[in-house]
């Protein structure tokens, strides 16, 4: 440990973007930095392509830390436990981030919470589970023209096809080909941009193909997941370890896109509401109630079920959807989750405490690991 009254050292894996420091969600970095004093842990950013360009030194990681009102880059130790906050945009910086875990030198670190793998390989570890199926939206895997084809026929002409990996609401797509002469298309595109356009059902494999542009996507049915005033919305559920390393429900939030889009992400220009209001206020208050105590139960079961089948997770962001029904489906869960959110509700100790319990939960695993050292 690094010093008697420090625990220990979380770095905060991100990757490399402009500006000053050359990192995004400088907010909550900076949160990160200034409450971890707190609880006697060391806190750093770090990126994988700056230690590639500065390797003569593989027991030290270039990196910046918030202290005394500004951020200051200095060189850092390996940490005892990786934080992964890469939202990656590309392969390079995937490779990046693999080749800077290969170099690390043989020293004992753990990761805060592992990424989960592509958005089937999750759907088809919950699909097991008799008490989450219900709640899944059928998932195809895009392979070509026959996976496009065979979604047509089975979700009635409508889909709605997104990256395996997180994306923000980017490069989305949905289609309706119900009229088998025209296809209507609207989405996001790679810059985040809204279209719509229409064009002959002859020419929707190609331009699928070329909208997909290698990358893996999957495809599901086309969810009528709107308010009454015609806007997408969501329910996004942030789930993280405490200070004992239990699951909890640090808040949640409705996310509202415009009218225009299809998507509600805030990255994509949505708003955050409070859930119980706008959900009175679209469903009544008996039909809100049976709604939030559903989506409670299904995030409690959702973070050991992963756990299990991939490692370690210390935060989740689970997305519900709503039809006009009442009907609950589980759109996605994202081990990279935001938390912007909770500061556009006015929900102050749920915003506090998204930052608090990735630090809670390190010192958790510091204290787990002396108790070992000194026994």
């Amino acid at each position: 440990m690094p010093s008697d009254n420090n625990l220990g050292t979380l770095g905060v894996m991100v990757c490399r973007r402009t500006g000053t420091p050359p990192f995004a969600e400088k907010e909550f970095l900076r949160e990160l930095c200034l409450a971890s004093s707190c609880l006697d842990i060391t806190v750093f950013v770090f990126s994988p392509e700056d230690k590639q360009n500065t390797p003569e030194r593989n027991d030290q990681i270039p990196g910046y830390t918030y202290r005394n009102g500004s951020w200051e880059k200095s060189s850092f130790p390996v940490p005892d436990i990786i934080y992964d906050r890469c939202l990656f945009k590309n392969i390079g910086e995937t490779s990046a981030v693999a080749t800077f875990l290969g170099n690390l030198p043989d020293k004992r670190w753990w990761w805060l919470s592992r990424g989960l793998p592509g958005k089937k390989r999750v759907y088809d570890l919950l699909k097991r589970e008799q008490r989450l199926a219900p709640y899944l939206p059928h998932t195809l895997t895009y392979t070509g023209n026959d996976s496009l084809k065979m979604a047509i026929s089975m979700f009635d002409g409508k889909l709605f096809l997104k990256p395996s990996g997180g994306s923000h609401g980017k490069h989305t797509l949905f289609v309706d080909c119900t009229d088998h002469k025209i296809a209507y298309l609207q989405g996001r595109n790679r810059d985040n941009s809204i279209f719509k356009t229409t064009l002959p059902t002859s020419e929707l494999a190609s331009r699928i193909k070329k909208f997909t542009e290698g990358r893996r996507f999957i495809i599901q049915p086309y969810l009528t997941l709107t308010s009454r005033d015609g806007r997408p919305y969501d329910v996004r559920v942030l789930v993280q370890k405490n200070a004992q390393g239990l699951w909890t429900t640090t808040g949640m939030a409705i996310r509202q896109g415009s009218a225009e889009g299809i998507t509600s992400n805030l990255h994509g220009g949505g708003t955050a509401l409070p859930v119980s209001v706008f959900l009175e206020s679209e469903f009544g208050a008996l039909t809100a109630e049976h709604i939030i105590t559903c989506i409670k139960q299904l995030s409690d079961l959702i973070p050991p079920i992963l756990e299990g089948g991939f490692g370690r997770l210390g935060e989740l962001g689970i997305d519900f959807g709503i039809e006009y029904s009442g009907k609950v489906w589980l759109l996605e869960v994202n081990s990279k989750p935001g938390r912007l959110a909770f500061r556009q509700t006015g929900d102050i100790p749920a915003a506090k405490l998204s930052v608090e319990n990735p630090l809670r939960y390190a010192r958790y695993l510091l204290l787990r690991q002396l108790r070992r050292v000194n026994t």
